[in-house]
């Protein structure tokens, strides 16, 4: 295996777990700023989407005191028929007060249980991907034909 192939394995083991873990860091450390900090809202549901069978869109909207009416949407997977959603049921929202268009209905933002997990898997693979992708180099490095130089006279 050649340098420039390790570099690209190396890169892309490593390269796009990393980026995956970011973007999920980044929206979960958005959905616990709301849950910590968040101010609450009454909303309302305005409409109701079933793309899949298992699988619910829900807009609403909802009217911060300090501004104007916003709207939004959230998907439930899979629909919990208890909490049946109707165009004009009330729905609770945070909201940040310092920039009420960064919102989200309650209990729907990405949870910590799916963070943890799936950082536990992109770890995993990057460690075994890095693991076995050096493994595979330096195997193949022991087995290239010694150089030798020939003793002088």
């Amino acid at each position: 295996m050649e340098f420039s192939m390790l570099m690209g394995l190396l890169v892309a083991g490593l390269g796009f777990p990393l980026i995956i873990l970011g973007v999920l860091i980044y929206i979960r450390y958005g959905v616990v700023r709301l849950e910590r900090h968040g101010l609450r809202a009454q909303g309302k549901v305005i409409g109701v989407r079933y793309p899949r069978s298992n699988k619910r869109s829900v807009d609403y909207t909802f009217r911060p005191p300090e501004g104007p009416e916003l709207r939004g949407s959230f998907q439930e997977w899979p629909p919990r028929p208890e909490a049946e959603r109707a165009p004009g049921s009330p729905v609770d929202i945070l909201y940040r007060a310092d920039a009420p268009h960064d919102h989200m209905a309650v209990g729907t933002g990405l949870s910590q249980r799916f963070f943890l997990i799936t950082a536990t898997c992109l770890v995993l693979f990057a460690s075994c991907t890095t693991r076995d992708v050096l493994r595979e180099y330096f195997t193949r490095q022991g087995e290239a034909p010694a150089r030798t130089t020939p003793a002088p006279p």
